[in-house]
C-alpha cells in the first residue's frame, strides 16, 4: 500500500482522551496528476494550501485500516504547496468508531515519484485551538467542538504558522487494506434567514436538562469521557444556563452580545458546519442546532445529543470548518460576547457522490417529494459505510443495512459500500463483553457494555444473501462461511424440544408494544430465524438449515396462529407452553414477509392486513387488541409486502400517508413514525425501491449486467427517471412512453 511511508503519532499519555495533532509537508509541483496516499486513526481533515480537500476516512475493522487515495485539485496547486492534516485520535469507546491507536500514514506523489513521506522527520504539533477536555457529544459518538481561534488560524492551515511542534514518533506497521466506497461530495447547503431576538446566558438561569438514554455527561465503569470537575469547557451546563427571545421577524448578519440568529437549511442536511465570520472584536459564539424546532425554537438536547459548537475568536476575519459532520434542518447562532458578522453559515455535505446523477420527475408532486427526501436519506447515511443516522451515532447497524444496501445496488448497480459494510463485521475479533459467536450489533464500533442484539445478527446472513444474489461474490461468502456457522451455533444453543428459539436473549423486535412480547417463544424472532435458516441453507447448499427451516416454518403456524391472527408468543407453564393473548400488528408482517403465511394460506388474515391495517389505522382502529407497528420496521415490511404482491396503487398510497409529513417537515425520512428521534434515518432510503417499482416496474441489474423489469404491472402515472449504473452505464426510463434505454454514459 505504502512504499516509504511510516505511521506516525506524538508522545501518547494516559487516559489521553481526544487527542488532536496537526501535520503540515511541504512540496513542490511536478508535471502530471498529484494525489495523497493516506491511512489515519481515528479521522481526519486535509487542506492544501489553506484550502479543505477531504474528510476520512473510510472505517474498518478495529486495528484495520483504509486506505484513501485522493487527487489533489489542480485548481488548488502552486508552484510551491502545503499539505496540512488534523488527525483526532479519541481514544475511547463508542458506536462511530472503532478507535485504536492513533497514528498518520502518507504519501504525496506525482505519476510514480514519490514527492514526501511520513516518518520521524516529520512536522507534528498540537492544536490548542480545539479544546480537549470537553463533554461527549452522545453516548455513541465523541466530543462535542469547543474552538479558540486567534487571527492566524488561517496562517495555521497554510503551514505558515506552526508552532507547538512537537517530535513525531514511529509507530509499529498498521494493517491497511483498500477502500471500495466512493470518495463523498462536498457540495454546500446555504441558509435563509428565519428570524432573530435577544439570548442570555447566565447561572441564574440555569434549569437542568434531562436527556433521554445511556448516560454520557460523566465517565463510568466501561464508559470513557472527561470528569465535569476536568472540563475546559461544560456546553451542557451552559446551554442549561441559556434564555432566548424570538423579537425580530427578519434576523441579522451582524450580531451583537445577546443577540442570536436563526437559520433554516430547507432541508435536514448532513456535513461539516462551514462558517466565514468577521469579528468586529473579541468575540464568543454558540451554534446550535437540530433537525426540527420545539415549539418555535431549537432544543440541542433533543436527540440525545448536545448539539452545539462553541467558537471564541479573536478579532479578525476567519473561515473555518467543524472537524466532525452534524445533521440539521435549523440553526441558531447566539453572540455571548463581542460582535461578529456572519458572511457565511454552510452546511458543508458529507454525501453519496451518486445522488448527483439521480434524476426523477412524477406527476405526483407528494410523491417526486417523497422520492427526493429518501434520496437525501440516502446520499447522508451512505458514504463510507451504511449509517443509522449521522447525526446522533453514525453507527453500521445491523438490518438497517440490509434495506440501505438494496437501494446502493439499485442506483448504482455496485454494492462497494455494502461490500466494506458486510467485511467489516467478518473482520471484528470477538468481544470480550458478548457471546464469542455473536456479532456485533453495529460495527466498527466498541460495545464494552455487552450490548447486542440477537435478531438484528440474522439480519446479517439475510443481507449477505442478498449481496451475493445481486453480485456472485463468491470470495466475500467464503470469507464469512465461519462467522456464519458461529452464528448459528449460538442459536443452537436456545433451541427447544420443537426447534423453537426459546428464551433467546437480546431481541429486538421493534419500537412498539410488541417489544414488551418477548419472554419466552417470541414468534417474530422464531419467524425470523427460519427465514434465516432458509437463506444460510441456500448459501452454503446446507440441507440441514432448509430442513430446520421447513420444520419451524410448520411449527410457527400451529402453535402462533390463534385462528385470526398470529400471536407473539407463549410462555412455559410447567413442562408446556401456554400462547399468551398478546398480539401485535408487527408479528403478522413478519409472519408472511418470511414465508410463514402468504395470502393463499391465510386469505382472510391477508384481506384483513390489506383493507383494514396500515396507516388510516390509528383512525378507523378495528382491531384496539393489536398493537400497532411503528416505522422500523413494521411499517416498512408491511410496504414490501405490497410490493412483493403487487398492490402498487394501495403501496403509493400508502407511501403518501407514511411519509408525507416527514417529507415537508425536514425533506427526510425518520426513525420512527413522529420526530421523537432521529428525522435523518438511513434504512427509510428503501421508499425508493418501492416507488421506482410502482412507477417503472424497474428492479435494478442482475450480476449479469441484466436489468429487471416487470413491464405489466405498475401504475399508470406520468413518471421519468434517470440514473448512472456501474460507473459508465445510464438508465433512462419514460413510463409514459413505456419505454426503457441503456447506454453508455458519456
Amino acid at each position: 500500500m505504502f512504499l516509504k511511508a511510516k505511521p506516525i503519532w506524538v508522545e501518547k499519555k494516559d487516559n489521553d482522551y481526544n487527542r488532536f495533532c496537526g501535520f503540515a509537508f511541504y512540496f513542490e509541483r511536478q508535471k502530471g496528476a498529484h494525489y495523497v496516499k493516506l491511512a489515519a486513526c481515528d479521522a481526519y481533515q486535509l487542506y492544501l494550501n489553506g484550502k479543505f480537500v477531504a474528510q476520512g476516512p473510510a472505517r474498518c475493522a478495529k486495528g484495520i485500516y483504509r486506505l484513501d487515495i485522493i487527487e489533489l485539485p489542480i485548481e488548488l496547486l502552486s508552484k510551491e504547496n502545503t499539505l496540512f492534516i488534523f488527525v483526532a485520535g479519541y481514544g475511547i469507546n463508542c458506536y462511530e468508531y472503532a478507535c485504536g491507536d492513533p497514528f498518520l500514514q502518507l504519501e504525496v506523489c506525482c505519476s510514480d515519484q514519490i514527492l514526501l513521506y511520513t516518518d520521524e522527520n516529520a512536522s507534528a504539533f498540537d492544536v490548542p485551538q480545539k479544546k480537549q477536555k470537553v463533554l461527549r457529544y452522545s453516548f455513541q459518538r465523541a466530543f462535542t467542538e469547543v474552538w479558540e481561534l486567534n487571527e492566524n488560524y488561517a496562517a495555521l492551515l497554510e503551514g505558515k504558522l506552526v508552532v507547538n511542534k512537537i517530535p513525531a514518533v514511529v509507530q509499529p506497521p498498521k494493517k491497511i487494506i483498500s477502500r471500495n466506497s466512493n470518495y463523498p461530495l462536498y457540495h454546500e447547503v446555504l441558509p435563509t434567514i428565519l428570524c432573530g431576538g435577544k439570548m442570555e446566558m447566565d447561572e441564574k438561569y440555569y434549569v437542568p436538562k434531562i436527556i433521554q438514554g445511556p448516560p454520557y455527561l460523566e465517565p463510568r465503569k466501561n464508559f470513557m469521557a472527561y470528569s465535569r470537575k476536568e472540563l475546559d469547557t461544560d456546553l451542557y451546563n451552559e446551554l442549561c444556563s441559556m434564555r432566548a427571545e424570538i423579537t425580530e421577524k427578519a434576523g441579522k448578519e451582524v450580531i451583537s452580545e445577546g443577540e442570536f440568529t436563526l437559520y433554516d437549511y430547507s432541508l435536514d442536511a448532513s456535513g461539516l458546519i462551514h462558517v466565514c465570520v468577521e469579528a468586529e472584536k473579541d468575540s464568543t459564539f454558540y451554534i446550535i442546532f437540530d433537525e426540527i424546532l420545539t415549539e418555535g425554537d431549537i432544543d440541542p438536547f433533543r436527540l440525545s445529543c448536545i448539539n452545539c459548537v462553541k467558537y471564541t475568536l479573536k478579532k479578525g476575519v476567519y473561515d473555518f470548518l467543524t472537524f466532525e459532520p452534524y445533521t440539521f434542518r435549523y440553526a441558531k447562532i447566539f453572540c455571548q460576547r463581542g460582535r461578529v458578522k456572519i458572511n457565511r453559515a454552510a452546511i458543508k455535505e458529507v454525501a453519496n457522490p451518486v445522488t448527483d446523477k439521480i434524476s426523477f420527475e412524477c406527476s405526483c408532486a407528494e410523491i417526486k417529494k417523497i422520492f427526493d427526501a429518501a434520496v437525501n436519506t440516502f446520499k447522508y447515511n451512505a458514504v463510507d459505510i451504511f449509517m443509522d443516522c449521522p447525526s446522533r451515532e453514525r453507527a453500521g447497524w445491523l438490518c438497517d443495512g440490509y434495506f440501505t444496501g438494496r437501494i446502493e445496488h439499485l442506483l448504482t448497480g455496485e454494492n462497494k459500500i455494502e461490500h466494506d459494510f458486510l467485511e467489516n463485521f467478518l473482520m471484528a475479533d470477538p468481544v470480550e463483553s458478548i457471546p464469542a459467536e455473536m456479532l456485533p450489533q453495529c460495527y466498527p464500533s466498541d460495545h464494552p457494555d455487552g450490548a447486542f442484539i440477537s435478531t438484528w445478527a440474522m439480519w446479517f446472513v439475510i443481507e449477505l444473501e442478498a449481496y451475493i444474489e445481486e453480485t456472485g461474490d463468491i470470495n466475500l461468502l467464503e470469507k464469512a462461511r465461519k462467522k456464519v456457522y458461529q452464528l448459528f451455533s449460538y442459536f443452537t444453543e436456545y433451541e427447544n424440544e420443537d426447534g423453537f428459539l426459546e428464551d433467546l436473549p437480546k431481541i429486538f423486535i421493534e419500537w412498539s408494544k410488541a417489544a414488551e412480547y418477548t419472554a419466552g417463544v417470541n414468534y417474530c424472532a422464531n419467524m425470523l430465524y427460519a427465514y434465516t435458516l432458509n437463506k444460510a441453507g441456500k448459501l452454503y447448499s446446507d440441507a440441514v438449515f432448509l430442513k430446520k427451516s421447513e420444520k419451524l416454518k410448520q411449527m410457527i403456524r400451529q402453535k402462533s396462529f390463534n385462528g385470526k391472527f398470529f400471536a407473539d408468543h407463549s410462555i412455559r407453564e410447567g413442562e408446556s407452553l401456554v400462547l399468551k393473548d398478546e398480539v401485535s400488528e408487527i408479528c403478522q408482517y413478519y409472519a408472511f414477509y418470511t414465508g410463514i403465511a402468504d395470502k393463499k394460506l391465510y386469505p382472510d388474515l391477508w384481506k384483513t392486513l390489506i383493507e383494514e391495517f396500515g396507516p388510516a389505522r390509528k383512525k378507523n382502529n378495528a382491531y384496539p387488541d393489536v398493537c400497532f407497528a411503528n416505522a422500523f420496521i413494521g411499517n416498512y415490511l408491511r410496504l414490501s409486502l405490497l410490493e412483493r404482491n403487487k398492490c402498487y396503487d394501495l403501496l403509493l398510497k400508502e407511501i403518501k400517508a407514511y411519509f408525507g409529513y416527514m417529507a415537508k417537515k425536514t425533506m427526510t425520512l425518520w426513525e420512527n413514525d413522529t420526530d421523537f428521534a432521529s428525522c435523518n434515518h438511513g434504512f427509510a432510503c428503501y421508499v425508493i425501491k418501492w416507488i421506482v417499482m410502482a412507477l417503472t416496474g424497474y428492479a435494478g441489474l442482475n450480476k449479469n449486467n441484466e436489468c429487471l423489469i416487470d413491464a405489466f404491472n405498475f401504475v399508470d402515472q406520468d413518471c421519468f427517471l434517470k440514473i448512472y449504473v456501474k460507473s459508465d452505464l445510464q438508465i433512462l426510463i419514460r413510463q409514459s412512453e413505456h419505454q426503457i434505454t441503456i447506454k453508455k454514459q458519456s
